[in-house]
């Protein structure tokens, strides 16, 4: 069985994603960002949580947050 993909963890407008990937048969968990057939970074994490953290991080790298229009300003 190939990997399976588990979640989208972010998209941006203009189709850049980073999915959450499992391989049933191993014990690591894949980011990968890809943008159309693109892969532009993949990395494997010991478990999901660990995964996210880095999507986290990763999202300023590919384009500006936008914050929705409702939000309180930073304090």
């Amino acid at each position: 069985m190939n990997e399976v993909a588990l979640a989208r963890l972010w998209q941006l407008a203009d189709g850049t994603c980073c999915m959450l990937l499992k391989d049933p048969r191993a014990d690591s968990w894949q980011l990968r960002v890809v943008r159309g057939t693109e892969t532009l970074r993949a990395e494997l994490f010991s478990g999901p949580t660990v995964a996210v953290d880095a999507a986290k991080r990763w999202r300023s790298s590919y384009g500006p947050v936008v914050e929705p229009p409702d939000s309180p300003p930073p304090a």
